[in-house]
């Protein structure tokens, strides 16, 4: 039997559990997923609308030459099968041209510091916020401290959005203003969405601390949630101390396999089962093996 360890690290490896987060985990917030499910449909386009203009060195794949020849194609198709003749206008075909532009600067400067295959760049990378934010993060602002968390969900967008708000006063530029607004909005909601991932990660990962260092007083000392920094079982635990240290042994492999926590009990009993129809020395020998 090949017990070697590339074998072992190429089997499966079922995504790990924790018990005391999986009953927390139904709990979510149903207004801000309902609104983000709607808003992620047209986000990743609207956001490469605006993300041009705002940020630098973005990752080799993040940014396409044929998404953005895609979305420019799109604009101008708008303009070509509009139902009221010259609502969009000039501004907007003008517009489509300098996001033209803009992309295929960003391809050039990725094409410079180089797409070969090396550890030097995450090819995936949404891109660098301007310099000049650098210059703010750390400050207070009317007894707010900037961060950079501030900087890509709130002022960053800000710049489409207030930009777009100035442009529909000219009816000129209204069409342009109308899609910066949103398309702000929508980059707005799209970067909150990813902080919000990446916070749930580091929380998570910390959930599983706490409850890995409680775990202890939660089976064998059965302290309440104020005494194990909240982390509990909602039932009523075995009296007999025993039973609960064989439950408290057995939840790192419910945790770490997913398998029934009984198993050991039931390969044990198929064993002795098998030794009972064997010779004395085959039955040395599975018990070895």
């Amino acid at each position: 039997m090949n017990t070697s360890t590339d074998s072992l690290y190429y089997k499966y490896n079922p995504e790990k559990r924790n018990i005391f987060i999986e009953m927390n985990q139904s709990r979510n917030n149903m207004v801000i997923d309902f609104f983000l499910g709607i808003f992620s449909i047209f986000a990743s386009q609207a956001s490469a609308i605006v993300e041009v203009f705002l940020r630098r060195r973005f990752g080799e794949r993040y940014i396409t030459l044929a998404q953005s020849i895609g979305i420019f194609l799109v604009m101008v198709a708008a303009m070509m099968f509009d139902p009221l003749k010259n609502l969009l206008g000039l501004s907007w075909f003008l517009f489509a041209l300098v996001f033209l532009a803009f992309s295929i600067r960003h391809r050039l400067e990725i094409k410079k510091y180089g797409t070969a295959y090396d550890f030097k760049r995450f090819s995936l990378s949404d891109g660098e916020i301007a310099p000049f934010w650098w210059n703010i993060i750390g400050k207070r602002f009317l007894g707010i401290q900037v961060t950079y968390y501030t900087v890509v969900t709130l002022l960053e967008p800000a710049i489409p959005i207030i930009a777009g708000i100035i442009l529909t006063i000219f009816a000129f530029t209204r069409p342009v203003g109308v899609l910066l607004f949103f398309c702000g909005i929508l980059y707005a909601f799209r970067n909150f969405d990813k902080a919000r991932l990446g916070r749930n990660w580091v929380l998570d990962n910390i959930d599983k601390k706490i409850s890995n260092e409680m775990k202890y007083d939660v089976f064998i000392g059965r302290k309440p949630k104020q005494d194990t920094k909240g982390v509990y079982l909602p039932i009523e635990l075995p009296e007999d101390e025993e039973t609960r240290q064989a439950l408290y042994n057995a939840v790192d492999a419910s945790m770490s396999d997913g398998q029934d926590i009984w198993v050991n009990d039931f390969l044990d009993e198929a064993q002795d089962s098998l030794k009972e129809h064997l010779s004395p020395n085959e039955a040395d020998g599975a018990g070895n093996g």
